[in-house]
C-alpha cells in the first residue's frame, strides 16, 4: 500500500503542478492587476449576414462565415435590434444585429495574456458551446480532485514515514502558512 500511495502522490505531483502554478499565478493577477500591463485591445468590423435570423441563429451564422468563436451570452433579441456576446477565454465579442436588414457590428476585444489567465481562472460550468472551454473546465476539475488526493496521500505517507515527518511537517506547515499569507496580504 505504501508503495501505491508513494507513486500515487509522486504522479499527481508531476502531473497536475502546472495547473496548480497556473492558478496561483492567476490568483497573484487577480489580486494585484494594477501591477500587470495590456489593457483590451478593440476592434469594430461592420458585416453583413442573412436577414431575419433569430440571436442563436445569427451567431451561428458569424462563427461559420467570419471565424467568431465562443460561447453565446447575454442575449437580448428585439424586432429592430438584437445583442448578444460571443465570449472565449481572452477574446470577447459584442455583437449588434438587425434582423430586418442582416447588418451587424461586431465589438471586438482581445485581452492580454495576463487578463487571459483571469478569465481561465474563473471559468465555471462544464458544457460550453466553446469545445475548448469544456476540455478546460474538465481539466480544472481534475487537477482540483488530484489535488485534494494528493494532500491525502501526503498526509497518509507523513503517518507512514516516520523518517521523513520533519520533512513533511515542514510541507504541510507552508501548506497553511502561504495561503493564510495570500489572505492577509491580499487585504492589506
Amino acid at each position: 500500500m505504501f508503495q501505491l500511495m508513494r507513486n500515487t502522490h509522486l504522479a499527481l505531483g508531476l502531473a497536475f503542478f502546472l495547473v496548480a502554478a497556473m492558478f496561483a499565478f492567476s490568483s497573484v493577477v487577480i489580486i494585484y492587476r494594477p501591477w500587470f500591463p495590456g489593457g483590451p485591445r478593440e476592434t469594430n468590423t461592420a458585416v453583413t449576414i442573412e436577414p431575419a435570423l433569430e440571436p442563436r441563429a445569427a451567431a451561428r451564422a458569424l462563427m461559420r462565415q467570419h471565424g467568431v468563436r465562443g460561447d453565446l451570452m447575454n442575449v437580448k433579441a428585439g424586432a429592430e435590434l438584437s445583442t448578444f456576446g460571443i465570449h472565449r477565454p481572452g477574446t470577447h465579442v459584442n455583437v449588434r444585429y438587425s434582423p430586418s436588414t442582416g447588418h451587424a457590428e461586431l465589438r471586438t476585444r482581445r485581452f492580454s495574456f495576463y487578463e487571459t489567465m483571469v478569465q481561465l481562472h474563473v471559468t465555471h460550468g462544464f458544457w460550453h458551446d466553446f469545445f475548448s472551454s469544456t476540455i478546460w473546465a474538465l481539466l480544472s476539475l481534475t487537477g482540483s480532485i488530484a489535488l485534494l488526493v494528493l494532500g491525502a496521500t501526503g498526509i497518509y505517507l507523513w503517518y507512514r514515514h516516520p523518517a521523513e515527518r520533519t520533512v513533511g511537517s515542514v510541507l504541510i506547515a507552508l501548506g497553511l502558512v502561504v495561503p493564510v499569507a495570500a489572505l492577509v496580504l491580499s487585504r492589506v
